[in-house]
């Protein structure tokens, strides 16, 4: 009997999805390797549904900062915010369901429960996805089941979001081994991009305790340190919270880390700012900044002599444009139009008069 072709993949698979699992066990940034991987996994699937994607706009979302929208005509700007909505409908897929897509979900993990192969759990999940799929039936739900549904079974300590939804690309086999094939080579990318992530993560730790220097034996600077690893974003208020330390102490804590490049701000505000660690930049650059007033500048509307917006950008685009050319008037020929007109009216009285004729006919 021939092995098929997907075993060897399984393989692979299995040995990289345990060694993740293991990294996974002791691991401090757990969280915050939860947090990014499943961005990632938001825009993968939002690439198999025909949106780029940026997960930096959909953090700042979530944060309730407000992104820049970008591109160079409304066009552009609207694609730029119907993908974000895409992706924050994801979000609510993997992260937080509401009731409709806790329904959905449920059914998903009922199929994927009563679907037995006989392969193992893997390939188990494998072959009820495709046919799950060739039913006809939504991708979201059962991608959101099958991330909870290697938790479910142990194979993945961390609730991680592993679907293979690059299977899903225009141009794939969809004959089952073939596809079962190509579905294990990209959950087996997936794991390696996890396991990738979780040591930029635990490298970024490391980094900042180094820049972090000697600290006195009482110092709060190592546990804060741990905090921002775990969560993306800290405000000064969460970390005097979670350290049972001053709201200015916290302050001064931040500022010093903000000095030695150990974490960046996001916000771009004086007041109400969060921090990450260092390599948050992307977030920061997506972050639109608050408007603030311009220095020497009265409050209230401006008058129209004021220096300080007497030269606004439009009056500076107005200066830059051509000087204005005249237009000779143009002398039109309404002799046609006129005759037709004519015509018209003479149609009309034949029409009225053959009218008043029939109606008199048909009264006699």
């Amino acid at each position: 009997m021939a092995t098929p072709p997907f075993v060897e993949r399984l393989t692979q698979f299995s040995l990289e999805l345990g060694r993740l699992d293991q990294a996974l066990r002791g691991a401090a940034v757990v969280p915050a390797v939860i947090f990014r991987q499943r961005l990632a996994a938001i825009r993968r699937h939002g690439a198999v549904d025909g949106w780029v994607i940026d997960p930096w706009y959909l953090v700042a979302e979530l944060h309730g900062l407000v992104p820049r929208v970008i591109g160079q005509d409304s066009f552009e700007r609207g694609t730029t915010v119907d993908a974000a909505s895409h992706a924050f409908t994801l979000w609510r897929w993997y992260a937080r369901p509401d009731e409709m897509q806790a329904s959905a979900i449920a059914e998903a993990e009922t199929f994927l429960s009563d679907q037995s192969s006989g392969w193992g759990p893997l390939l188990n999940a494998g072959i009820a996805f495709h046919r799950w799929l060739e039913s006809g039936r939504p991708r979201a739900p059962f991608c959101a089941a099958l991330g909870r549904y290697w938790h479910s079974h142990d194979i993945l300590r961390a609730p991680l979001i592993l679907t293979g939804i690059e299977s899903l690309t225009p141009g794939t086999s969809w004959e089952i081994e073939p596809w079962l094939c190509c579905w294990l080579d990209t959950l087996l990318a997936e794991v390696r991009e996890a396991h990738d992530l979780l040591r930029q993560l635990e490298r970024a730790r490391r980094q900042a305790f180094e820049r972090c220097g000697a600290q006195r034996r009482h110092s709060r600077a190592p546990q804060a340190i741990n905090v921002l690893a775990i969560q993306p974003l800290v405000s000064a208020s969460i970390l005097a919270e979670r350290l049972g330390m001053s709201l200015k102490s916290a302050l001064q804590l931040l500022s010093v880390f903000q000095d030695r490049g150990i974490v960046v701000e996001v916000t771009h505000r004086a007041a109400h700012r969060l921090f990450g660690l260092a390599g948050l930049n992307p977030l920061r650059d997506v972050v639109t900044p608050p408007k603030r007033p311009v220095p020497g500048r009265k409050r209230g509307r401006s008058r129209k002599n004021d220096p300080f917006t007497a030269h606004s950008v439009l009056a500076d685009e107005m200066t830059q444009l051509p000087p204005l050319t005249r237009i000779d008037p143009v002398q039109f020929d309404y002799e046609d139009l006129a005759a037709a007109m004519n015509q018209a009216n003479e149609a009309i009285m034949r029409s009225s008069r053959l009218i008043a004729r029939l109606k008199g006919q048909n009264g006699s």
